[in-house]
């Protein structure tokens, strides 16, 4: 007889002798919560949004969350967002202003654990509106590597919080997380 000297490896022993799969069922999950009100003057949909391992695609109407995207445990990261002042989430056509965010603190999360991400001023630099800015590098980063084709032949001013058309759309990266 092979002697087993701990639980889980006699619980595996046991499992596989017995023919039962053994399913772990925690998952480890992130959320993104917009919480900028839906009552503002110009609402601030969430366009896009990164973190991790996590590229948040659809976008997040202003007082929503999104759908638990699936994640992997992590100590500590930051997150990076695309808002579109004004533009609804609902439309057909793509926004046209974007404000990029960068979080102020990290975010992680544990094994079988949710990260909720609060998106709001407080938690994110880089709104100019709000009084709170972000360097040209940090800004310059988050637009040609986090989101490279959201930002496609555009040029971000992070002391304006402004796009313009760059000139150089013909050479857009296909290359980024989002």
């Amino acid at each position: 007889m092979i002697p087993i000297r701990s639980a889980p490896g006699a619980l595996s022993l046991a499992l596989v002798v017995t023919g039962c799969d053994y399913v772990d069922t925690r998952y480890t999950y992130v959320t993104l919560d917009n919480d900028y009100p839906a009552s503002a003057a110009t609402p601030l949909t969430v366009y896009r949004a990164y973190w991790q391992a996590v590229a948040f695609t659809t976008p997040v109407s202003p007082g929503t969350s999104s759908g638990p995207q699936s994640t992997v445990p992590c100590s500590a990261n930051t997150a990076w967002v695309v808002l579109a002042p004004g533009w609804d989430a609902t439309s057909t056509v793509n926004p046209t202003t974007f404000v990029v965010l960068q979080s102020r603190q990290e975010f992680g999360v544990n094994y079988g654990d949710t990260v909720d991400i609060p998106v709001s001023d407080a938690t994110f630099a880089g709104n100019c509106a709000s009084g709170s800015f972000l360097s040209q590098d940090q800004a310059d980063f988050i637009t040609q590597f986090v989101f490279p084709s959201v930002f496609c032949g555009l040029r971000y001013d992070a002391a304006t919080c402004t796009t313009s058309p760059s000139g150089d759309a013909g050479e857009c990266a296909d290359a980024g997380p989002e």
